[in-house]
């Protein structure tokens, strides 16, 4: 009874009712309506066919197919700027190059690591919290981590402006090669640098929406990445993360670091892993306010076993600089 009544004295209003939800089933809200999540993918997917070679405005079908297969499975870190001391502790598919998200380019398909993600984790989005396919047209959209461009084309597919980066510069050349070939260069830009470079007054106050889909837990200072995140942001805008993480009613991470690897094998260089922080919904709520982001909303996907978080830039806020990696942050 005693350690009962301490945690509970010790324990926020927030953090009692997540360990209410967790031991009482009934208590769960209905996070999301599967039936409109799939009707959602289904439009995505419908729109995602614009990107089939018979829509090609600026190469031919077959100087298309030969570059795109001409990249895949070529091992390159020298391209990436690691020194031959430095490959082997380097992750797999920075020095591997791999196809990102499934794609049905019409004459040809290619099969991704992360299959249909790109459809289904936006369509859960809209899902789960209050923004519509409509609310991406017009708008300026900051993705994060493109890999080879899945995510990229589906946002310009919703008629945004899209900003683009992928710190494994062979990914950023890709998406960059598929937006320039179906003539997407007027409303796409595509960087090959880290968030962490994104620190500087070009990225302030650019865009209405963050994308950021399985980035955040492959990041060694969360926080400092979403104070990045929402200085990207125009006063009203919205993130939307998406991350590895735990099932855990408490605000918590499990560390695993750049030497627990999951699915494949070195001599394929294909294994999974190379994730830092996996947070609870709790953890990367407190996290995303810690950032400065308001109305921020966090659960639990119990399809996929992932934490998705919303939040809204309301207008500037200061930040706790006490720690801080970067003391000098805006």
């Amino acid at each position: 009874m005693r350690r009962l009544l301490r945690k509970v004295y010790e324990s926020s209003p927030h953090e009692i009712l997540q360990s209410l939800r967790a031991r009482w089933p009934l208590a769960r809200p209905r996070f999301i309506d599967e039936q409109r999540a799939r009707a959602l993918s289904d439009e995505l997917r419908s729109r995602f066919r614009a990107y089939r070679t018979e829509h090609l405005r600026t190469v031919g079908r077959e100087a298309f197919s030969q570059h795109i297969r001409s990249q895949l499975d070529v091992v390159d870190g020298r391209s990436e700027g690691y020194s031959d001391d430095e490959l082997q502790r380097q992750r797999d598919l920075s020095l591997k190059f791999h196809w990102g998200h499934n794609h049905d380019f019409g004459d040809f398909r290619l099969e991704g690591r992360m299959g249909d993600r790109h459809i289904d984790v936006l369509a859960d989005f809209m899902a789960l919290f209050p923004i519509t396919i409509e609310d991406f047209r017009d708008k300026t959209v900051f993705d994060i981590g493109c890999w080879t461009g899945g995510t990229t084309l589906l946002l310009a597919a919703l008629n945004s402006r899209v900003l683009a980066i992928e710190e494994v510069k062979k990914y950023a050349d890709m998406t960059a090669y598929l937006c320039n070939a179906f003539g997407l260069s007027d409303r796409v830009s595509v960087r090959a640098i880290s968030l962490y470079e994104c620190n500087t007054p070009e990225f302030h106050d650019r865009a209405d929406i963050v994308y950021c889909p399985g980035v955040i837990y492959h990041l060694s200072d969360p926080v400092l990445a979403l104070r990045i995140l929402f200085n990207s942001l125009r006063k009203g805008g919205i993130v939307l993360l998406e991350s590895a993480g735990i099932n855990h009613p408490e605000p918590l991470c499990r560390f695993e670091g750049s030497r627990i690897y999951g699915y494949g094998t070195q001599e394929q260089l294909n294994r999974s892993g190379w994730n830092w922080f996996l947070p609870s919904p709790a953890a990367l709520r407190r996290m995303m306010e810690e950032a400065g982001f308001e109305n921020v909303r966090t659960v639990w996907h119990h399809g996929s076993g992932r934490v998705y978080g919303y939040g809204r830039k309301t207008g500037h806020a200061g930040i706790c600089r006490a720690g801080l990696s970067v003391r000098t942050i805006d």
